[in-house]
């Protein structure tokens, strides 16, 4: 079987084509990759400042519009050491992004 100049054209602007796909979908599957990177990015920053708000109302006002729970448990040793442990978690699958624990000399 032979193929004409036609048929070989045809070839080459297939092949093209297939080319251009090819690096089209990797170009959108990298930029959406990178899209969620940096919204788990900003999402771990927001945890990160959470923990250092005082005002605990506001904190847990701004982790509810953003999706996430606060959760702080107090505890006080024998040597009278208190120990305040705070988690950020998601609240659609509950992964926590951050502990953070606290000490202070109890009162």
């Amino acid at each position: 079987m032979k193929l004409n100049k036609q048929g070989f054209m045809f070839i080459e602007v297939m092949l093209v084509l297939l080319l251009v796909s090819i690096t089209c979908c990797s170009l959108l599957t990298g930029y959406k990759a990178c899209v969620l990177a940096m919204q788990q990015y900003n999402r771990l920053e927001l945890a990160f400042e959470l923990l250092e708000v005082r005002n605990v109302e506001a904190a847990d006002a701004l982790a509810a519009e953003q999706g996430l729970f606060i959760e702080r448990k107090e505890f006080i040793d024998n040597l009278q050491i208190k120990q305040e442990i705070i988690t950020v978690r998601e609240c659609r699958n509950q992964k926590v992004l951050v502990n953070k624990v606290r000490y202070a000399l109890s009162e």
